[in-house]
């Protein structure tokens, strides 16, 4: 049959006939019969089906399905005169998808040759255009290139022992120490910003100017929160979700003129946001001009104790005291001679400056930065001390604490979401989410038994035998002297002092308790002091 190139009704009955007889023969029936080949059959040998093309009783008989093309529009074609292949295709427009004819030329050329009486040679091909064929993978093999972004102090995490690794597209120290070590390091590091002073490059952070005269009015669209009247000279957090209301970006706003809004976003979420406010801000029309600065500034994070001391020994026109410049508030000015927008946050849970400044500027200021904190026991942190310090207080990393789905009354999110404003991007959906209930609830817990093995992100929460939720992030804590973490669990656990059990790794069971965030300084006296 068809499998060994015989098509015709004919030809296939004789050719069955052969093939039983051999496979008779070859089982020990009868005598051995060779198969013979079919008598030629031209047009049963270059087809594997009715040809050309039979037109449907009822319904459509599509030839192109890109230009929704039957086969009486080809018909149709040739009848009004257009009886050239490269004619049939221009009046009828087909081949012109996006297939390019791959699908529908072999059928149209079919049809013309029936119409025309001509022979399908005869009648010829349309003009392919490239690509004819897909690339080959011989074609697109080639050295692999990922553009790497290196921060102003780079060098300076270099010399100080710092053990690299890759924060979207930048480089950023994980700790200071060798790979053997990096557990005491990375404690060290902790220590270091719960009891005294440390730094950390935040250069890496995404940075948005957003000015003119409708710069409030587009903030306050963008995000959460309430902005339009945000004080001049003060911080506040963002949260911004996309029209589906999953939260995909936070940060902080400074408000550093009536028509200048300072926006900090994520490292591996700055050009998602600013392609989502260019985007919206195409169909507001609003008066307002958004600019990527990321490049144009370098950042340290100076926290701990003693940072408002060391800050302070710097020259600077910005007064640092606490009543001067208290917590969420933002500043500018010059520090040891260099032009700052300083804002006063607390991602870490301590007493904290964050200073922005021009990227060529940012490894002297980090210079004069360590030499004015010498005598305090200053000491660079590296993202894995970061990571703990954050965690202790309970703050969120959005898209490690959250997912493609998560909304933000899901991740305890609910007191920034402003009550009063008729829209920001996703308000509807969110209010949709919220009027269907909670099904997940991102929530704190702590390990019942200290000596117990620390589960890891994405370890799995058990309740009755059934998968209950999963950990998002979870640390052994060093201030705190046990293992706590954040999770997503259905919300009757998600209560303070429920008990749950989580699968860590070999299938052991650890059993664990909700607690309140944040784990550390719950009143916030240490970040507002």
């Amino acid at each position: 049959g068809a499998a060994a190139g015989v098509w015709s009704q004919a030809a296939v009955i004789g050719d069955s006939r052969h093939a039983g007889a051999a496979a008779a023969a070859r089982a020990g029936h009868g005598s051995s019969t060779q198969r013979v080949a079919p008598a030629a059959d031209p047009i049963a040998s270059q087809v594997s089906h009715p040809y050309p093309v039979f037109a449907a009783r009822g319904g459509h008989d599509f030839i192109d399905f890109d230009e929704d093309l039957q086969s009486k529009d080809i018909v149709n074609s040739v009848k009004d005169g257009y009886d050239d292949i490269q004619l049939v295709k221009r009046y009828s427009t087909a081949g012109f998808g996006p297939s390019q004819g791959r699908h529908a030329n072999l059928n149209t050329i079919r049809v013309v040759a029936k119409e025309t009486g001509k022979s399908i040679a005869s009648i010829g091909t349309t003009t392919f255009r490239p690509p004819l064929v897909p690339e080959k993978f011989a074609a697109l093999a080639g050295r692999g290139f990922e553009p790497v972004r290196l921060s102003a102090m780079h060098h300076r995490h270099l010399e100080h022992g710092a053990q690299m690794m890759v924060a979207g597209l930048w480089m950023r120290p994980a700790y200071y120490g060798t790979k053997s070590g990096s557990a005491r390091a990375i404690e060290r590091e902790v220590r270091a910003v719960r009891e005294g002073v440390g730094m950390i490059d935040v250069s890496t952070l995404g940075g948005l100017d957003v000015r003119g005269p409708d710069a409030a009015a587009f903030i306050d669209r963008m995000y959460t929160w309430a902005y339009e009247k945000q004080p001049v000279g003060r911080a506040r957090y963002v949260l911004m979700t996309d029209q589906t209301g999953v939260l995909i970006d936070d940060g902080v706003a400074a408000r550093l003129h009536e028509r200048h809004y300072y926006v900090t976003a994520t490292t591996g979420a700055v050009d998602q946001v600013y392609r989502q406010m260019t985007w919206f801000n195409v169909q507001w029309k609003m008066d307002v001009d958004v600019a990527n600065v990321t490049a144009a500034y370098a950042g340290i994070n100076l926290a701990g104790p003693q940072a408002r001391a060391v800050i302070e020994k710097l020259d600077s026109d910005i007064d640092f005291s606490a009543t001067a410049f208290p917590y969420m508030a933002a500043r500018v000015g010059k520090l040891a001679g260099i032009p700052v927008r300083i804002l006063r946050v607390g991602f870490v849970g301590e007493l904290g400056y964050e200073i922005h400044c021009p990227s060529g500027m940012g490894e002297a200021l980090w210079d004069r930065l360590m030499q004015a904190g010498r005598p305090f026991g200053i000491a660079p942190f590296g993202v894995e001390a970061q990571r703990i310090l954050r965690l202790e207080k309970g703050h969120i990393i959005v898209g490690q604490d959250t997912d493609g789905l998560t909304h933000p009354a899901e991740a305890n999110m609910e007191w920034a979401l402003a009550k009063k404003k008729p829209f920001y991007v996703g308000k509807r959906a969110i209010d949709m989410q919220m009027a269907k209930g909670l099904t997940r609830k991102l929530a704190g817990f702590a390990l019942l038994d200290a000596s117990a093995p620390a589960p890891k992100e994405c370890h799995l929460v058990i309740r009755d035998g059934d998968i209950a939720g999963r950990v998002t992030s979870v640390t052994r804590s060093p201030t705190l002297g046990k293992v706590v973490g954040l999770a997503y669990l259905p919300p009757d656990l998600a209560e303070p002092g429920k008990r749950f059990e989580i699968r860590v790794d070999g299938g052991r069971m650890v059993a664990a308790e909700t607690v309140a965030v944040p784990f550390y300084d719950p009143d916030n006296k240490r970040q507002e002091m």
